[in-house]
């Protein structure tokens, strides 16, 4: 995994003029009218101060209000202002759709949270459970499967070098079918009792889509389409599928400015795949905000650690910030993106950042970001 990391470190362009301070000045749609915006312009002047940089764009609500800004470059070989229409890689916010959906199986009565997954698994996998507790379909969604984070469970790294590591991903994940995910969960050995450990896992959200998949007898992008797209009006969202990215998509990149490929692969769609734009995500945090809608209550329920400490509902952080107000959050990271959201129900607020350029450190300062513009 730390040879993993190494893949999110990456470089971009400032574009733009320099006042006479010397201060970089990034291409913007920020109008500067108001407190709030200039409070926009400050907090993203400093996370764009770092030369790996390419663009940003923001999507706000803040007591029921709606409010869009965009910083830098959809891509690096040309200046290209991005729009609430630009289309981000989400990465791994990608598995709160997953968990939105299990909740709504759940009130439809097609499944129960405390579901040994192997009841919907066409083949016997003796092996996914630890003296004798399954892996349920809770776990599945609080991260506490147990599950390795990758499928194939093996290193695919060796010595090579850090540089090769994006591509080497690539050549793998792209040829790495679903039928081998299932081929290869037979080996699988848990090392501990499901529930007792929480931790990232990206296999087991892939696992918890192609479920889902099978509960409602239809294809994952369908259901994205039926229950997200369609009723939510998100006419930018997108489940990625090799060799049809969608035209407004901006480039991604890593920190020495190389484009990187996007996360396309079979074995990881439903897990990291969905990409949309800041207009399409202020939609879905609004929905997301209402928690009189039961399917997105029962998403948000704690069901792993304590709220005061950190919690884990399905596929949400849950924890209460200093002044006692509940979030709910997730980060995204691919090879070129990476992406932060978080929630104040309470206070029907919310932002979301999506950033064309991925390194070790701009997920936490995404969520430094956030916290600038929007402290509860």
């Amino acid at each position: 995994m730390k040879k993993l990391l190494l893949m999110f470190t990456f470089v971009s362009y400032a574009t733009g003029c320099f006042a006479q301070t010397g201060q970089i000045h990034w291409p913007t749609d920020n109008q500067l009218k108001t407190a709030s915006d200039s409070l926009v312009d400050r907090s993203v002047f400093a996370f764009m101060q770092h030369n790996s940089r390419v663009g940003i764009s923001i999507g706000i609500i803040k007591n029921g209000k709606e409010y869009l800004y965009n910083y830098g470059s959809s891509r690096k070989d040309r200046q290209d202002l991005p729009t609430e229409h630009t289309i981000y890689e989400l990465a791994s916010i990608t598995k709160t759709f997953g968990a939105t959906l299990l909740a709504r199986a759940v009130l439809d009565k097609k499944a129960d949270l405390n579901d040994d997954i192997r009841k919907y698994l066409k083949e016997d996998y003796p092996n996914l459970e630890f003296n004798g507790t399954p892996i349920t379909l809770r776990n599945l969604a609080n991260l506490t499967s147990g599950l390795p984070n990758w499928m194939p469970d093996k290193d695919i790294f060796g010595k090579a070098d850090p540089d090769s590591i994006p591509y080497l991903l690539d050549s793998v994940h792209t040829a790495y079918s679903r039928q081998d995910l299932y081929r290869d969960l037979h080996q699988v050995q848990l090392k501990a009792v499901p529930g007792s450990v929480s931790r990232h896992c990206n296999t087991a959200a892939q696992l918890l889509g192609y479920i889902l998949e099978g509960i409602y007898n239809d294809s994952y992008e369908n259901l994205l389409k039926r229950y997200f797209v369609r009723p939510l009006k998100m006419k930018d969202t997108y489940l990625l599928e090799s060799g049809k990215l969608p035209l407004k998509m901006a480039k991604g990149y890593d920190e020495k400015g190389r484009m990187m490929p996007v996360i396309d692969w079979e074995d990881l769609r439903v897990a990291a795949s969905i990409a949309s734009s800041s207009s399409d995500m202020l939609k879905y945090m609004a929905f997301q905000l209402n928690e009189k809608n039961a399917v997105v209550n029962l998403s948000h329920q704690p069901t792993f650690g304590n709220i005061e400490d950190g919690a884990v509902a399905l596929n949400w952080k849950v924890k209460k910030t200093a002044s006692g107000r509940r979030s709910i959050s997730h980060t995204g990271g691919s090879l070129g993106f990476s992406s932060y959201m978080i929630l104040y129900p309470d206070l029907n607020s919310g932002i979301v950042l999506l950033s064309n350029e991925a390194d070790q450190g701009t997920q936490n300062e995404l969520i430094l970001l956030a916290d600038k513009i929007l402290k509860p």
